[in-house]
């Protein structure tokens, strides 16, 4: 069978197939690159701001509002003087006094109570122990251990003006791995409760930091968005699309539609979110370059070694969809349940190797550096995007539901999808569209700001949003909600938002639609005809500042 009569099955059947996100030069001169790029990453089963980018301390509820719910229960397990300003510890200094982050799950001392008047003392680590270890230096032997800076008379703002090369590298050596260890010698006399061995603690635990540190200046943070459910669909749905509504297209598929749904991978999901196309354009995996080896041989016998049954599969699953069709709400959704894969002609020759094996040095470095397949299908959808396969991505992060162990599991999850958001943004400057790019960071919903019997989370409509890229205004945060997590109403002010106690007249409660609506004006698509079929109910307010 030749390449061209088994695409033609492969897209009849309705199978997944991964397109090819890189090809010659030759195979790509007619696709001009949209030149506007659009990620959304999806924390599947709601995460807790509070753990991250919303902290509020150990206080008990009680003594915020006798009369709340779980009044005897903390937000968190860490004392108020425990969290930490990114100002504190941002390269740049473009940043928000008030923007603010948790200290990372054994760094803090859980002995340390605030109590109602008498905040805590912080015995743990302290933002002494970070600065320094962000200015340290690694070992001269042992390249993976991270010595930190024990110069008497120490000042934070001399190290960043000295050593700031020095300073990134360290936070990127965290965030990549590469750094493991951390030896704080003599300074770890101060620390009391946290997780060390001996002088030294794992270099892991100080994520967050390395984060905040390079990127502090770039992310605006939204807290108190309100995703108005406590569902797991509907919520999914709200987060990714602005509506509610089961027909609503995902922003990432609107746009990509917009751009040009015949685009060889236009819209690129891994399946995570909603995940929903309304028909608009069809979805592409990208996240294994396997496939191209088979797509490469444009002789080769693509019914051998099981693909037969596989098209036996997928003529299957087609019948049994073609068979409830008229339980769905929409019939059209039939097709945007279907993988679809276009022959454009491409010639798929040398893809797979050259992506398996980049001779770039940048890409190699990328390509050697991923280490799941969310970063795979970054890597690849970045490249995609660049030579005009692909306008838009979302993928997707599941562990969020963390009904039980909350803080073990959870801080867990946050400093994963940091450490992708971070090669995230390293594969978008390596393909040169980090200027044309922005990126949305949202879940389900919040968690509740209470522990339950199994030291875990429930569900909790306020959330938070994490924004970063082209037309954010970086450094900038939306303090939302009240100390009990509850959301806040927000007046507008030319370009800011501006908290208020009470719902005082002409205030707004941000919700996802508003984002939406916010996407789709500096996408330049609201009027598109996509965009009015599908509108935005919501007023048009600064979400990106």
């Amino acid at each position: 069978m030749k390449r061209r009569d088994f695409l033609k099955t492969v897209s009849a059947t309705g199978m997944a197939v991964c397109t090819p996100a890189i090809v010659t030069n030759k195979a790509y001169a007619d696709l001009t690159p949209v030149g506007r790029y659009f990620v959304f990453l999806h924390l599947g089963g709601g995460w807790d701001p509070t753990s991250f980018c919303d902290p509020k301390g150990n206080i008990t509820r009680g003594s915020i509002d006798p009369d709340t719910r779980n009044s005897g229960s903390r937000v968190n397990k860490f004392c108020s003087a425990a969290i930490r300003k990114v100002a504190d510890v941002a390269l740049e200094d473009n940043v928000d006094a008030d923007m603010v982050y948790a200290p990372y799950r054994g760094t803090f001392n859980e002995g340390d109570m605030d109590q109602p008047g008498t905040p805590a003392t912080n015995t743990g680590v302290t933002i002494e122990h970070v600065r320094r270890m962000l200015a340290g230096s690694p070992d001269g032997t042992d390249p993976s251990l991270l010595r930190a800076d024990l110069s008497d008379g120490f000042d934070w703002a001399t190290a960043k003006s000295d050593s700031a090369e020095q300073i990134r590298a360290n936070a990127e050596g965290i965030l990549e791995g590469r750094l493991t260890t951390v030896e704080f010698d003599t300074l770890a006399d101060a620390m009391v409760g946290v997780t060390r061995n001996g002088t030294q603690m794992d270099a892991d635990r100080f994520v967050y930091d390395a984060f905040c540190c390079l990127y502090g200046s770039k992310v605006r943070i939204l807290n108190g968005v309100d995703n108005r459910t406590n569902g797991h669909d509907t919520g999914t749905r709200f987060a990714d699309t602005g509506s509610m509504d089961m027909a609503y297209p995902d922003f990432s598929a609107l746009y990509a539609a917009v751009k040009g749904a015949d685009r060889p991978l236009a819209y690129i999901t891994d399946g995570g979110g909603n995940d929903e196309t309304a028909g608009l354009v069809p979805r592409s995996s990208a996240s294994d370059v396997n496939v191209f080896n088979t797509l490469a041989d444009p002789e080769g016998d693509y019914l051998d070694g099981g693909m037969k049954g596989l098209v036996e599969q997928a003529k299957q699953r087609r019948r049994q969809l073609l068979s409830v069709k008229e339980s769905l709400p929409r019939r059209d959704r039939l097709q945007s349940q279907l993988y679809m894969v276009r022959d454009e002609g491409l010639a798929f020759s040398g893809v797979a190797t050259r992506l398996a094996n980049p001779t770039d040095p940048a890409e190699i470095e990328l390509n050697d550096a991923a280490n799941n397949g969310r970063q795979r299908q970054m890597r690849i959808g970045a490249a995609a995007m660049s030579t005009g396969m692909a306008s838009s991505m979302q993928i997707g992060f599941g562990g969020f539901d963390t009904h039980n162990d909350h803080d073990n599991r959870h801080f867990f999850r946050i400093r994963d999808v940091l450490v992708d958001l971070h090669y995230l943004w390293r594969t978008l400057s390596v393909y040169g569209i980090d200027g044309q790019t922005t990126v949305a960071l949202g879940s389900d919903f919040g968690r509740t700001p209470w522990y339950n019997s199994g030291e875990g989370k429930d569900h909790w409509a306020v959330t938070s949003y994490v924004l970063m890229g082209q037309d954010v205004s970086g450094g900038t945060v939306v303090n939302a909600t009240d100390p009990l997590v509850g959301a806040r109403n927000v007046q507008v002010s030319g370009s800011t938002l501006t908290p208020v106690d009470e719902e005082q007249s002409g205030s707004i409660r941000i919700t996802p639609a508003h984002l939406h609506r916010g996407l789709r004006s500096i996408a330049g698509i609201s009027n598109h005809d996509f965009s009015l079929t599908f509108p935005i109910e919501a007023e048009d307010i600064p979400v990106f500042g």
